[in-house]
């Protein structure tokens, strides 16, 4: 019997002990060791969560496996590594099924290649969808109640850099050119021309890229230039400096406004 062994971290699971992706690995080859199963591949995900399966390369990889029928099982050391989604994982288990292949958790000793495995998986999964669905309510309550202080609730903003946890500080070079865009912006009243001025000129964004009527479009309108985070539709009072007056903020969202309502043309 061969088994593929799946393991997988979160950025969170890094830091705590037992969830390592070196932790999972040496519990999962000693239990095909002592049940003599053959360990056909290790699949290792790391700092990427459950939410699907979609986006996990190692995983993707071990399905197209399990789909040729090269190994007999999965070995995973939780249902929870594997996924949180009970759509995907009845989805991906109908696959398997065809195949013949099971599942099997080291942890929560279930075994889908029996009636009370394939019973305990399908409960687990809906526990686990639960954990993960709480947890993200935990984390938008927690960014919500930092919005509210004031405190920083974006991660990259040219103009900015971090200034702490919780704050920002003015990147002078940058916010040289986020307020070329807005003066630009606000004489031609469209975006394309702004950002073919601004490619001409040498400047570029924050990873290098040049812009385009899209990026000129997030930049005029964010609100995090005249001192505001911005969190789920409201707006919180930031403790940092603005780049941009309010009053020139303003002429800007009466421009998109327009161009939103098509008094203007907005190209490309």
């Amino acid at each position: 019997m061969k088994a593929a062994v799946y393991i997988r971290v979160s950025t969170l699971d890094q830091a705590r002990e037992g969830y390592s992706l070196s932790a999972q690995r040496k519990t999962l080859t000693e239990w095909c060791a002592t049940r003599g199963y053959e360990v056909y591949n290790v699949y290792a995900d790391e700092g990427i969560s459950a939410k699907d399966i979609t986006h996990r390369p190692a995983c993707q990889a071990m399905l197209e496996a399990a789909y040729n029928s090269e190994f007999d099982i999965i070995l995973i050391w939780a249902l929870s590594r594997f996924t949180r989604s009970v759509a995907d994982l009845y989805d991906t288990w109908d696959k398997l099924q065809k195949h013949n292949v099971s599942v099997v958790s080291c942890t929560e000793g279930f075994d889908t290649s029996t009636p009370t495995g394939r019973a305990m998986m399908g409960v687990l999964g809906v526990f686990a969808q639960m954990e993960r669905e709480l947890t993200a309510e935990r984390v938008s309550f927690a960014l919500a109640e930092r919005a509210s202080q004031g405190k920083r609730t974006c991660s990259d903003v040219l103009g900015y850099d971090l200034d702490g946890k919780d704050s920002l500080t003015i990147n002078e070079t940058e916010a040289e050119v986020v307020r070329l865009i807005f003066k630009k912006f606000i004489e031609y009243q469209s975006y394309l021309p702004v950002a073919e001025i601004v490619n001409a000129m040498g400047h570029h964004g924050r990873r290098g890229s040049s812009f385009n009527a899209e990026s000129i479009k997030k930049i005029v309108t964010r609100p995090v230039y005249i001192g505001y985070y911005s969190f789920k539709g409201h707006l919180y009072q930031g403790d940092y400096e603005p780049l941009i007056s309010e009053k020139d903020w303003r002429h800007a969202q009466r421009i998109v406004q327009k161009i939103r309502c098509g008094r203007r043309k907005y190209i490309r």
